[in-house]
């Protein structure tokens, strides 16, 4: 991974900027057509809800290109729609590796923690979500993030979660 120019955060060279302050990132690189073809694959399967054929292209993805996020991110969230929480665990936590400022994989690790019964993690992975909201670049709308961070963290402390 490289490092901006501007911030010095860690920037996967398949992101156009630093997912931290917004600083173009001069290591860019684009993925490859084959990682293209296989992610779109993925997604397609993915919004037709054909999950294990979407993690197949997932996992193909990043056996080609070990950087790219979408790929761990949706593999995550295809592995989660089939009930394979622990595994969905394991490929966020690899999307988070390559943009460590997404407040998006903090947020989407606290509901897996959550659904695995696992409060105490579900909370510090929310908590550390709302300190990244206002620095992702990558969000369309913080304001939206954040409440959607807040709110789970009102339903977590209601049902005694800590």
């Amino acid at each position: 991974m490289a490092k901006c120019t501007y911030c010095g955060a860690s920037v996967s060279d398949r992101d156009q900027v630093c997912s931290y302050c917004g600083t173009p990132n001069p290591a860019f690189q684009p993925a490859t057509d084959v990682v293209n073809v296989l992610l779109e694959q993925g997604m397609e399967a993915y919004r037709q809800e054909r999950y294990a054929q979407a993690i197949e292209r997932f996992r193909q993805a990043i056996a080609q290109d070990p950087q790219v996020f979408n790929a761990y991110f949706y593999l995550a969230a295809s592995l989660s729609a089939l009930g394979r929480d622990r595994e969905a665990i394991e490929a966020m936590k690899k999307a988070q590796k390559v943009r460590p400022s997404s407040s998006v994989t903090y947020y989407n690790l606290a509901l897996l923690y959550r659904r695995i019964g696992r409060a105490r993690e579900a909370r510090k992975c929310l908590e550390d979500a709302l300190r990244r909201v206002d620095a992702d670049v990558a969000l369309e709308s913080p304001e939206k993030m954040r409440q959607k961070i807040e709110r789970e963290l009102r339903d977590l402390e209601r049902r005694g979660g800590r």
